[in-house]
């Protein structure tokens, strides 16, 4: 994934007649550079395309592009396996892209785990009463898709299918399923292009997505936000366990928090932090999105940064606060923002609690989220009373 995101970018940025090379070489480290003829990258730009889901210039054919993934993913792909990534480059004649990666040895294939305890499948249609809960399952190849479906509707599940990307992404929006499992190899593009569209949209975005495939890429699925990782062939009862495992917290009355940051190393760990006390996150990279959600999903709290491009985090908070649907929905922040005496006394009036990035937050941000939306729960099953 680290080479085809490196060699689709210079291919784009190269020229019809240009060149593009790999050259390797090993030793205690392994390291691989990806160098072109392309256009080039300006020299204040070359740490800014490691940081954000953005490119510095145009392609070729003038337009802006990108592989769906984007070099700071790229980056956090390397350093999870121990390396490190840099680019040189010269404005008008070319850049090199080079990573280095520990060498190690193959490891013998792991014995597959068979466990019987934790066996426990969850009734689709007790979860939701007399509905079945519908899983849509994308595969390229029927046989697949058919021994998936035949596991599920077993079980109680409902099930649609779809053979692309292309469809799953239509069928996704249209049907809104309560899951779905995907595929990566499919013809007509990358799995992980239409994992990342499926996470990218207000829509979809909530939905849990089970990557079922032969392709052992945990890293990258859960980069773009899949919810578990099965590598075929995959037995019924792990399936039935995954999905149920999944589908259990988003049942009934769940604790929806919306997560909103530009930065998506920030909205990762926010979200695991949140899933590890029991909500349930939806994060989104933007104020737009994020008012967007709003009008479609009930949140129980937002969790706020307020350094944003265009819709920055005061003008989320001020049209939340306009809105009375939303004015009593409790707001976090969570910036690394030095605040002037001005915006202190405007937030304190307008969020429950503020939490530096540079600083321990993720105990004290648990237990006043815990505080906050007990206190909103219980009001609310009083009201219904």
């Amino acid at each position: 994934q680290i080479l085809y995101n490196l060699l689709s970018n210079a291919l784009k940025f190269t020229p019809e007649g240009g060149t593009v090379r790999v050259e390797g070489s090993t030793g205690d480290l392994v390291c691989i550079a990806i160098s072109d003829t392309g256009v080039g990258i300006r020299p204040e730009d070359q740490q800014l395309i490691f940081e954000e889901f953005r490119q510095a210039g145009e392609t070729t054919r003038g337009v802006k592009e990108g592989t769906g993934l984007g070099l700071a993913i790229t980056k956090r792909l390397v350093e999870r396996q121990g390396g490190t990534i840099r680019v040189t480059s010269e404005l008008g004649k070319g850049s090199c892209f080079s990573f280095t990666l520990p060498a190690g040895r193959a490891a013998p294939q792991a014995e597959r785990e068979v466990s019987t305890k934790d066996d426990i499948v969850v009734d689709p249609q007790q979860e939701k009463g007399s509905k079945k809960r519908l899983v849509l399952i994308v595969d390229d190849e029927p046989s697949a898709r058919e021994l998936l479906a035949s596991y599920l509707e077993a079980a109680g599940y409902a099930v649609s299918t779809v053979g692309s990307g292309a469809e799953a992404v239509e069928k996704a929006c249209q049907l809104r399923p309560d899951a779905i499992t995907l595929d990566i190899l499919m013809p007509g593009g990358s799995g992980f292009g239409t994992l990342a569209e499926l996470k990218r949209r207000v829509e979809t975005a909530p939905i849990p997505i089970i990557v079922v495939s032969v392709l052992d890429q945990k890293e990258v699925a859960f980069t773009l936000g899949a919810a578990d990782y099965l590598v075929k062939p995959v037995q019924k009862s792990v399936l039935l366990n995954t999905l149920g495992k999944h589908l259990r917290t988003t049942s009934g009355p769940s604790t929806n928090i919306l997560v909103v940051d530009d930065d998506p190393a920030t909205l990762e760990v926010v979200s695991d932090t949140l899933r590890s006390g029991g909500y349930t996150p939806h994060a989104v990279s933007s104020g737009k999105e994020a008012l967007e959600l709003l009008s479609k999903v009930r949140m129980d709290a937002i969790l706020l940064d307020l350094m944003m491009p265009e819709m920055d985090g005061f003008d989320v908070l001020r049209t939340i606060r306009e809105n009375p649907e939303l004015e009593e929905i409790p707001v976090f922040v969570v910036t690394a923002k030095d605040l002037t005496e001005a915006e202190s006394r405007l937030l304190k009036h307008g969020v429950r609690a503020l939490f530096r990035k540079d600083q321990a937050w993720k105990a004290d941000l648990l237990a006043q989220l815990r505080k906050a939306v007990g206190t909103r729960a219980f009001a609310k099953t009083v009201g219904q009373s």
